[in-house]
Parts: structure tokens; C-alpha cells; sequence
């Protein structure tokens, strides 16, 4: 059997493969196109897409969740902009180039044009840094190059100018579809469409490997009736399958499911992963834990337990007063609503747990990662260890 391991870990943990960045990869994934279409094909049911410029793995989830956008945006404004540029740029090819102040003259007057609620200001600091959330994201997915930079930043000042360059991918970001969406008013309105559209029996499978392979946990609340029986009764299989093709680790349980990277895959999606945050969140779970213990918190039937939101923000205040030799400088300096916002954003994106408007749900996913610090010979050395557990 083929084993495709490293052309999936470069297609899940990549929004694209370009030819003119990552060459080398590029060719690799092409000479390897059979192979990885034969896994995609039979298990996820998702476009894998060879242009003559860039290979993609359209990532299509099993369902719809709120933490699924666009890590570095924090606004819906940052959505509008997003669009609008799309718009911008949807004409201009490869090596066009456009100034700043070009740019956000031709933004307004694209939203006046299409008569939307949101106008860009641009005397208003909140809108320059939306603008410029949008254009780092689309620097980085290689849709746009920064050639030249004054050393005023446009966040501080409208008068700030840049130079940047199209690339000629613009219309490449957004899948394309064979229907009219406008009339869809909800993210899972482009899931049913898809389910109404192919067989039953495939679907069925293909969410399941989404659920495992594009989530970075799966706990049986994620599942339907359906998906949770497929898992139960074809559970060696699937085990089976994702080791053997692309050498990953399943561990499937009552209420939890797993897939594991290899030790020596280090992609930013994996967890835990080399940001400092990571070190941070597997000594938070630790303490999650003994908290719920020290408090006698029950658990639910799938595993799961609830804690106050205002006791959970206790927790991650304490962990920062009492473990600085794990936090960053950048980390030290926020405010604390931001530094517990980071913390909940990253729970949330890797599924350790959920929100309500009372509680926070710890998910059994904290009992897999936990971290404990271990002093060595000098006082002012500590390493982090990592347990992966199966209790």
C-alpha cells in the first residue's frame, strides 16, 4: 500500500502548495497526484485541485463550527475587506503592481458601488488595522507581495504608502461552486447542498475521515447518530487505513477520537506545535484537571465536565502569576482580557473545550495533553514534559 504521509501532512497543514514558493514541494505533491487522489477520492470526497501554479486539498469540514475562520481576523469588517479586495484584485494578473493609497481610494468607493452597511473610514484607526489583518493574511496565502514599505506604518498613519504586487491567484482563494449560493443564509446550507448531491453511503464515510483528519479532536457530541455508528462498527478499518496510507496514530474511544502526528511533524496545526502558547495550554490542562479533583466536579456521561466562567478565568490569571518562565515577554506585556482571549481562542480551535453563556465545558480532550515542569541541576533551568495520556 502506498504510504502518501508526507504529501498529506504538506496538504492538510497548507491552505495551498505553490509553485513559486514551495517549487520542490510543488513537483513533489504532482509526481505524487495518483497516489494522493486515490486516499482523497475513496475517504474524504474533497477536490484535490493540480494547477499549472499551485496544488490545494479543498479542506470541505464535516460540519460547520464557529471556530473555523480566519485565525488572524477579529472583526466581520475584516470579512468585508477581505471580499472587497478579492474584487480588486480579480482583474489585475501576475506582477501587477498598486500603491496604498491607490488601494483604499478604490475599497471605498468598491462599498459605496455595491451599496454595503460597511464603508471603510479610513481616519479610523480600528479600520487601517483591519485593512492591514487583510492584507498580512493575503501575503501570507502568496495572493499578494509587500515589494516596498515606508517605515510609517498605515495603522498609525492614513498617509503611510506601500508598494505591493499581485501575484495573479486573487481568484483562486474562494472555492468554486456549481450552484447559486446566494440563497444560502448559513454555513451549514453549503454542507446540505453537498450531502444532497452525493450517495449516502459515501457521505457517511467521508464525513467521518473529515471529522478525524480536519478537526483536532472529535468528541461524540460532533457526531450524528449515523457517523457514530460507521466509527463504532468500522473503527479497525478506518484505523487501519489512516496508518497505513499516511502514517498517523487513531485513537478512537466511547467519547473521544484522535489522530496523532508523527513526533518529527512539527506543522503550526498540529497540537502541541512550537508557538509558546502550546507549552502554556499543556500545563493550563493540568491544572484544569486538578481543579475539577480538588473540587470534586462530576463528569458527565461523555466525559466532559463544567466550570464557571468566572472560576476558569481564575485558573488561567494563576497559571500566569505562577508559571512566568513559561510565558513570553509578548505574552507578559497583554492586558489580561487579551491574554485570556488568546487562551480561549486557542482551547476552543483545538477542541478542549466549549462555550456557554455561564460555563465553560471542558471537553476530554484536556485529559490527553496534559504538561509538568521539571526542574534540572541549575535553579534557573526548567523543561517542560508532555504526557499523552489514555486515562
Amino acid at each position: 500500500m502506498d504510504n502518501i504521509s508526507k504529501e498529506m501532512d504538506l496538504l492538510l497543514n497548507n491552505f495551498w502548495i505553490t509553485k513559486d514558493k514551495e517549487r520542490d514541494d510543488y513537483y513533489f505533491l504532482k509526481q505524487n497526484q495518483h497516489k494522493i487522489k486515490n486516499f482523497v477520492n475513496k475517504n474524504l470526497g474533497n477536490k484535490l485541485i493540480i494547477h499549472d501554479r499551485f496544488i490545494k486539498l479543498e479542506k470541505i469540514p464535516a460540519k460547520s463550527n464557529s471556530n473555523m475562520g480566519i485565525d488572524s481576523f477579529q472583526t466581520p469588517f475584516d470579512y468585508v475587506l477581505l471580499f472587497i479586495l478579492l474584487l480588486f484584485l480579480e482583474d489585475k494578473t501576475k506582477g501587477d503592481r498598486f500603491i496604498l493609497s491607490s488601494l483604499i481610494d478604490n475599497i471605498k468607493n468598491i462599498a459605496i458601488t455595491l451599496q454595503l452597511n460597511n464603508i471603510p473610514d479610513w481616519n479610523l484607526s480600528s479600520h487601517r488595522k483591519s485593512l492591514i489583518r487583510v492584507l498580512n493574511y493575503l501575503e501570507e496565502n502568496y495572493i499578494v507581495i509587500l515589494n516596498e514599505r515606508q517605515n510609517i506604518k498605515f495603522e498609525d498613519d492614513i498617509k503611510a504608502e506601500a508598494l505591493y504586487e499581485t501575484t495573479g491567484l486573487a481568484n483562486y482563494l474562494i472555492p468554486v461552486f456549481d450552484t447559486d449560493i446566494t440563497e444560502f443564509s448559513k454555513p451549514s446550507d453549503f454542507l446540505t447542498y453537498e450531502e444532497d448531491n452525493i450517495n449516502f453511503q459515501d457521505m457517511r464515510r467521508y464525513k467521518v475521515y473529515r471529522h478525524l483528519l480536519y478537526s483536532p479532536a472529535v468528541h461524540k457530541s460532533d457526531l450524528t447518530n449515523l457517523e457514530e455508528d460507521y466509527l463504532k462498527k468500522m473503527h479497525k478499518v478506518i484505523e487501519n487505513e489512516i496508518k497505513d496510507n499516511i502514517a498517523m496514530e487513531v485513537e478512537i474511544t466511547k467519547n473521544l477520537s484522535l489522530v496523532y502526528a508523527s513526533e518529527n511533524s512539527m506543522q503550526k496545526e498540529y497540537f502541541p506545535n512550537t508557538k509558546k502558547i502550546s507549552d502554556i495550554i499543556l500545563l493550563l490542562n493540568q491544572d484544569i484537571i486538578n481543579f475539577a479533583k480538588d473540587n470534586n466536579i462530576p463528569l458527565s456521561e461523555d466525559e466532559s465536565f463544567k466550570i464557571l466562567k468566572s472560576e476558569f478565568k481564575k485558573i488561567i490569571e494563576k497559571l500566569r502569576e505562577n508559571k512566568k518562565d513559561y510565558f513570553s515577554k509578548n505574552i507578559l506585556d497583554l492586558s489580561f482580557e487579551k491574554y485570556y482571549n488568546e487562551v480561549i481562542d486557542f482551547l476552543l480551535k483545538f477542541n478542549f473545550i466549549k462555550e456557554t453563556e455561564q460555563d465553560i465545558i471542558v471537553l476530554p480532550t484536556v485529559y490527553r495533553f496534559l504538561g509538568k515542569s521539571t526542574k534540572l541541576k541549575e535553579p534557573s533551568m526548567i523543561q517542560l514534559e508532555m504526557e499523552v495520556t489514555n486515562e
